[in-house]
């Protein structure tokens, strides 16, 4: 009789939470036709980026970096938007490997970028973004043991910034100022060994929104 009862516990349990499942993804298909309607309709607000930032390079193989870069995408909310862009980076040697004196190097960064503003588009507020993507770099660079080869990178960017409306008319229009970390994953080709390794640096980046 336990058993029975246990079984019977168990079918009810079951068959519950297979609704509650089943309720769910129906919610989720149903909300799939309005995420993309406004890009069906033509509705999504164009906007543009335009940033320049410097960042440092942390541990023993840094490198230090000076960006320019231009974002292009839409707007699907007030609060977001989604595009793509990219950059020129210039790769600065912060150190003398081999006791030689080397010239710096571009890297050309191509992206997909997420922001989400935090806040009315009118007044002060936050924008949280993030690149995710790949940088090619044209030549092989210094690193403190070894050096980047001329592979491509696996490319990840987010930055915290805070925007200032500069036109009451326009409010899309802003000047972010924020700081960000960069990680950039590469093919390393060391003294004594190859593999892939890890570049980390943080910065300062201003840019203008339009």
């Amino acid at each position: 009789m336990n058993q029975l009862k246990r079984l019977i516990l168990i079918l009810v349990t079951s068959l519950s939470f297979t609704v509650i499942v089943n309720a769910q993804f129906y919610e989720i298909a149903n909300q799939i036709p309005r995420l993309f309607s406004p890009a069906l309709s033509g509705s999504f607000k164009y906007k543009g980026y335009f940033e320049a930032s410097y960042l440092k390079g942390l541990g023993e193989e840094r490198i230090d970096f000076v960006d320019i870069s231009t974002t292009q995408g839409f707007r699907y909310a007030n609060w977001m938007f989604m595009g793509v862009g990219t950059g020129v980076d210039i790769m600065l040697p912060s150190v003398d490997f081999q006791h030689h004196n080397y010239d710096p190097a571009i890297m050309v960064p191509l992206y997909a970028d997420f922001r989400f503003l935090i806040g009315n588009q009118s007044k002060v507020g936050v924008n949280i973004d993030l690149r995710v993507g790949a940088a090619f770099t044209f030549d092989s660079f210094p690193t403190n043991n070894g050096w980047i080869t001329n592979e491509e990178c696996f490319y990840l960017r987010p930055s915290f910034s805070v925007r200032f409306p500069i036109n009451k008319n326009k409010p899309k229009q802003a000047i972010n100022v924020g700081f960000t970390y960069q990680l950039l994953i590469s093919d390393w080709s060391g003294t004594y060994w190859d593999n892939n390794k890890d570049f980390n640096s943080i910065g300062a980046t201003i840019g203008f929104e339009w």
